[in-house]
């Protein structure tokens, strides 16, 4: 008789973990250059809306996923999780109203730094800063409910379809910022899962690890800036809004 803890699903369950901590630690990581930037510290500005950019296309990926995918896949299975399932969802639509004020505060920040002048916008700083806590709160309890009601069902989730949501993940996750999921992953400790999550990931991205490493390691270093100013550089990420 096979273990069930040793099933595909199980192991998704894992992987699953792993996503969420990077969710939490990359709103984390936000919320604390926010607030150091509303401290005065030389934040580069152009970094934080990078990693800004990347947490919300990463969190609605991640989200969509869900609700497009894994949920109906667990309410076929499980009909009697069907209104725990639903009630996540809902809670996507709370979580969406945080990330949308989360975004003004980036568009803003972005124009700032664009223009020069976000050493002299403490106002905006501060604004974005409760923007991302709003975020990491309502983002935290969600998933950590999240996680109490599907720990127990992905075990019983068929080997062929755990193969398709993984796919589906893969390829739904935004193509930018892939090293600040790399480093969150490591960062402050190998998240739950990580190994697991990775080893799935196309040899190409593997490989490039390490090199996505240190580059999160440039980047948490610009978002904890020095003291005083701040160094505006451009923004570079090639990532788009989201809608």
């Amino acid at each position: 008789m096979s273990d069930p803890a040793q099933s595909p699903g199980a192991r998704m369950y894992e992987e699953f973990v792993a996503i969420h901590a990077v969710l939490r630690r990359g709103t984390r990581l936000v919320v604390d250059a926010y607030e150091r930037l509303a401290d005065g510290h030389a934040v580069d500005t152009g970094t934080l809306v990078d990693a800004g950019r990347w947490l919300l296309a990463f969190t609605h990926a991640h989200h969509k996923a869900e609700d497009d995918l894994f949920w109906p896949v667990l309410q076929k299975l499980y009909p009697g999780a069907q209104a725990q399932l639903k009630e996540l969802s809902d809670d996507h639509v709370v979580l969406d109203r945080r990330l949308h004020a989360l975004e003004a505060a980036l568009d803003d920040l972005e124009t700032v730094t664009r223009d020069g002048t976000a050493t002299r916008s403490p106002d905006g700083a501060r604004a974005g800063a409760e923007a991302a806590r709003q975020v990491h709160q309502v983002l935290d309890g969600h998933l950590t409910a999240e996680e109490a009601v599907v720990e127990g069902l992905f075990p019983g989730v068929p080997a062929d379809d755990i193969d398709r949501l993984r796919e589906a993940f893969v390829q739904g996750s935004p193509r930018f910022g892939l090293h600040f999921m790399f480093g969150l992953l490591a960062d402050p400790e190998p998240a739950r899962g990580r190994n697991l999550l990775t080893e799935n990931f196309p040899p190409q991205l593997r490989a490039a690890g390490p090199q996505m490493i240190s580059r999160y390691e440039v980047s948490k270093q610009e978002l904890r800036g020095g003291s005083g100013g701040n160094s505006g550089r451009p923004v570079t990420s090639a990532g788009p809004r989201s809608s």
